[in-house]
């Protein structure tokens, strides 16, 4: 299983990510590759729990991200992950859907790698 540090470093690395913050539900910010990551938190928290509410009230069993338009085109992405939120800036002129499967795609290595060492533990 990854660190967050290394989390962070591997979302950073994908095409059309401009910098990162992942917080755990509690609001502590385990690890970020953006300047000011506080800036970011308490909108992670409340995006955190929207996608929950959409989930539980409106009947979506999997939200996969939020996003944020921002007027200079770095838009702001959630992705909630078990009891930690990701929060992804992407770069001005990046394939955004392509920029989204990557980090989704780490997301999924990283949740199947930690449910397949949770099975394995029991």
């Amino acid at each position: 299983m990854a660190t967050a540090k290394e989390f962070i470093d591997r979302v950073s690395q994908i095409d059309g990510v401009a910098g990162c913050v992942l917080l755990r539900e509690d609001g502590q910010t385990l690890g970020f590759s953006l300047e000011d990551p506080d800036l970011y938190s308490p909108l992670m928290l409340m995006g955190g729990k929207v996608t929950q509410s959409i989930r539980d009230k409106m009947g979506f069993s999997y939200c996969r991200y939020l996003s944020f338009n921002r007027e200079g085109k770095e838009h702001f992405h959630l992705f909630v992950i078990d009891h930690f939120t990701l929060g992804v800036v992407q770069t001005r002129d990046c394939s955004v859907s392509e920029m989204l499967r990557g980090v989704m795609r780490l997301i999924g290595r990283v949740s199947t790698s930690s449910s397949q060492a949770k099975t394995e533990s029991l």
